[in-house]
């Protein structure tokens, strides 16, 4: 039956899937780092505070060491996933996650950046889906994350899913220099 329906009803079935699961649902927020530091138990870790436009800082830990120094954190824009649930790494509270772009299995890793004028707090969308972000524990046992953030990619410098530009209100997010590549 489905044979006989036309691309665009497919399509929609499609849409409609279990695993199709809509880019706004995951809560991506421009942030800015405020601090960084090297995790003490870790040579590939930082520990990291971001301000997403909530009350406090963020404490995220990011494996960053390899491509950046506290020093080029501080005071850097970002992207930052905001609804993954808790984590801990190298035992130390991680609540979300920086978006990076990344070439040649990770040789060349950067973080990826929000327009200029984007605003601290702004959400990250992509083309006309506009759906409330989940819970953390809608991340986590719907396993959101783990089907949305194959689908993310660099296309020609911009962040993309499902070749759609990844958005805030000022314009889409871009990488500095990564042309094409996986994006987590």
């Amino acid at each position: 039956v489905t044979s006989l329906r036309r691309p665009a009803q497919r399509q929609a079935v499609v849409m409609m899937s279990d695993d199709a699961v809509p880019f706004s649902r995951m809560d991506i927020r421009v942030g800015t780092f405020r601090r960084a530091w090297a995790h003490p138990d870790s040579e590939k870790l930082f520990i990291e505070e971001i301000d997403v436009g909530e009350e406090e800082p963020r404490q995220i830990v990011s494996g960053l060491q390899a491509y950046y120094s506290a020093e080029d954190l501080e005071g850097m824009r970002c992207l930052v996933v905001a609804n993954l649930p808790k984590a801990k790494l190298a035992g130390v509270d991680s609540f979300g996650m920086v978006l990076c772009g990344s070439e040649n299995d990770k040789a060349k890793v950067e973080i990826l950046l929000p327009p200029d004028d984007a605003e601290i707090g702004d959400r990250v969308l992509c083309g006309d889906d506009d759906d409330a972000a989940a819970t953390p524990n809608q991340v986590k046992k719907k396993k959101i994350w783990t089907k949305v953030q194959p689908r993310l990619a660099l296309v020609d410098g911009i962040a993309t899913c499902d070749g759609l530009p990844m958005a805030t209100p000022a314009g889409p997010c871009r990488s500095p220099t990564i042309q094409a590549g996986p994006i987590s």
